[in-house]
């Protein structure tokens, strides 16, 4: 099975920011990812005991489609807008290392 490549990043949105870091992140990932073959899915997920915080990942087949859509016209524009509303942001590619799943009798 191809585990894919993933792309991650760590926001750490400003005070009074998130509805509008939220939307641009959507549209920026929405308009950006969709036309790049080998894009399989993003999130963006928030952290609960600490709402300003977020973490993003996305999943692509291979680190050439990744690669692709980093060097696609708006990746950069859409990145830099999201910043905008952050204090601080760090952001890194990764691979699988290990996975480990719940038997499918226990996902009900």
């Amino acid at each position: 099975m191809n585990e894919g490549k993933w792309a991650s990043g760590r926001w750490q949105v400003k005070e009074g920011k998130v509805d509008e870091f939220i939307k641009r992140w959507s549209d920026w990932l929405g308009r950006t990812s969709q036309d790049i073959p080998g894009f399989r899915s993003a999130r963006l997920l928030r952290a609960e005991d600490n709402p300003l915080t977020f973490t993003s990942v996305s999943e692509w087949d291979d680190d050439a489609s990744r690669n692709a859509w980093k060097d696609s016209p708006g990746f950069r524009e859409g990145i830099e807008s999201a910043k905008e509303l952050c204090d601080e942001f760090m952001g890194a590619d990764f691979d699988v290392s290990a996975v480990i799943t719940a038997p499918a009798a226990d996902r009900s």
